[in-house]
């Protein structure tokens, strides 16, 4: 199981790779409609192997909530994204991750629109007790059919990191670097009922003080099975690989989560 999981993992990175996607229905946010709310609320079950150090090997269990929130203006649209997770190994402590991401779309409705974006983080398990973001895109509508999309964001973020020492968590690393950050976001509708959103991130920067370019591929895939006109289930697969960590914790983790969706 963990071969395959890891394998997995690979396929993913190699073809999209997320941070962040909206599990509300993206397509009605490029419609012409404008001035209403969108919003979805989950709770799923999770697996993954988020582990402290590169020589751990554990698999954790626990549970995900997430909550999305939506407006579509005129010309603009104003998305909010929220998760918190709550993990447990056998024998080990609670240990929880969560993030808010606000991102503002201008000029949603043209082929080449704008976003400003500004995120929150902390993941106890991999010993970050903050990253804060804050940035912007040009996004571009490379291709737009009734039944799938494709978007490509290109842009430049200022982040600021804080990671505990593993062998004195008093002792806190500060990092501030600035970074190019780039997407691919794809939506696929194969009919009513059956939907797929895959979206890939490459982050890079120079880290001065270290003097080495540290970047960062992540991905997120999820797989939406309409059940009722307010209920879907949803599987996502999400996976991050960086090259250079700021500590010595596991390059690669992933995470596999199912569960279902109430939307609004």
């Amino acid at each position: 199981m963990k071969s395959f999981l890891l394998l997995a993992a690979l396929l993913v990175l190699s073809t999209v790779a997320s941070a962040q996607i909206l599990k509300v229905n993206k397509g009605s946010i490029n419609s012409d409609s404008s001035g209403y709310f969108m919003g979805s609320t989950s709770v799923d079950f999770n697996l993954n192997n988020k582990s402290a150090t590169a020589e751990q090997s554990i698999t954790y269990t626990g549970l995900e909530a997430d909550a999305d929130l939506v407006y579509v203006g005129q010309r603009h649209a104003y998305i909010l994204i929220n998760q918190l997770n709550y993990f447990k190994s056998t024998g080990g402590p609670l240990i929880s991750t969560g993030y808010a991401h606000f991102r503002t779309n201008f000029l949603r409705k043209q082929p080449l629109s704008y976003e400003l974006f500004t995120q929150v983080q902390y993941d106890g398990g991999r010993k970050m007790p903050l990253r804060y973001l804050l940035g912007g895109n040009l996004r571009i509508k490379v291709a737009a059919t009734t039944s799938s999309r494709l978007f490509v964001g290109i842009g430049m973020m200022y982040e600021k990191e804080n990671w505990k020492m593993l062998t004195d968590e008093s002792q806190i690393i500060h990092k501030d670097l600035l970074k190019s950050t780039n997407y691919i976001s794809y939506k696929q509708a194969f009919n009513e009922h059956v939907n797929i959103n895959v979206m890939a991130y490459y982050q890079g920067g120079y880290d001065r003080d270290a003097k080495v370019f540290r970047s960062r591929i992540s991905g997120e895939a999820v797989l939406n099975v309409k059940l009722t006109n307010l209920l879907t289930f949803n599987t996502s697969f999400a996976a991050q690989y960086e090259d250079h960590p700021i500590i010595a914790i596991n390059k690669l983790v992933y995470s596999l989560t199912n569960g279902f969706k109430f939307s609004f």
